[in-house]
């Protein structure tokens, strides 16, 4: 029997992505994780995917492609984010690339059974999403003892992705950077049918994140670590509205 392993990732998506992207864009760039040492199958690729508004929506594909650094020097990036990466982008890391994954959210999620959000994940030999892949890294890579290090970069598959929430900072002054928690007040969606304790928020013009203590009622939630000034009417999103599960076999 093999011995299995279940790594979660959360790679940062940018602001941006508070309104709709204009289709095959850089989701996210090379985002490093890191798993025990050896080479592995990956049995299963899940995770979540939030929806818009607090409700229905974000069910697109997308692409997923893993990398390893080489000679210990990690992978160039992977383009920018919210626009088509280019030629000369993909050409830079061709030889890093040592794995492949489509998310086809029409054959493998879970067609919106949680409504603000939906769940997403292989199903076995009867889909044809299940991963099939290999990984194994680069020893010369400074990486945490007993451990490797693996790069994770995702494209939208040619249909526009959207995380936005539309709750909305409703204080008519601002709200001042804070290390200690505070209450804020928000307009638009029910914060109640995005946010929970422990996610990061960030505001849509990217000068600001913060973390949920709680979410309190339809216009109010309570945050800590402020990292800066944020005004009023500034649109609260997710830092990490995709969440990635891999289940490893060794």
């Amino acid at each position: 029997m093999g011995k299995y392993s279940l790594v979660t990732i959360r790679p940062t998506v940018s602001h941006l992505f508070h309104a709709a992207s204009g289709g095959a864009d850089v989701l996210w760039d090379w985002h490093a994780f890191e798993i025990p040492k050896g080479a592995c199958l990956v049995k299963s690729i899940s995770g979540t995917v939030i929806g818009i508004d607090g409700a229905a929506g974000g069910e697109q594909d997308f692409k997923l492609w893993f990398a390893k650094s080489i000679n210990g020097v990690a992978p160039a990036t992977f383009g920018t984010v919210h626009a088509a990466n280019t030629a000369a982008d993909t050409a830079a890391f061709r030889r890093n690339v040592i794995g492949f994954s489509f998310i086809d959210a029409s054959a493998v999620d879970d067609a919106d059974a949680l409504i603000g959000y939906h769940v997403f994940g292989s199903r076995g030999e009867e889909s044809l999403e299940a991963p099939n892949m290999m990984l194994q890294g680069d020893p010369a890579y400074a990486s945490t003892e007993g451990y490797q290090t693996i790069w994770v970069a995702a494209e939208t598959a040619g249909s526009a992705m959207d995380f936005g929430t539309e709750v909305d900072l409703n204080m008519a002054g601002h709200q001042a950077a804070s290390t200690t928690a505070v209450q804020i007040t928000t307009s638009g969606t029910d914060p109640r049918l995005v946010f929970q304790p422990g996610d990061i928020v960030q505001g849509h013009t990217g000068t600001v994140t913060m973390e949920v203590v709680s979410v309190d009622s339809a216009t109010t939630m309570t945050v800590k670590d402020v990292s800066a000034q944020i005004d009023h009417q500034e649109h609260l999103i997710l830092q990490y509205p995709i969440t990635l599960h891999l289940g490893l076999e060794y």
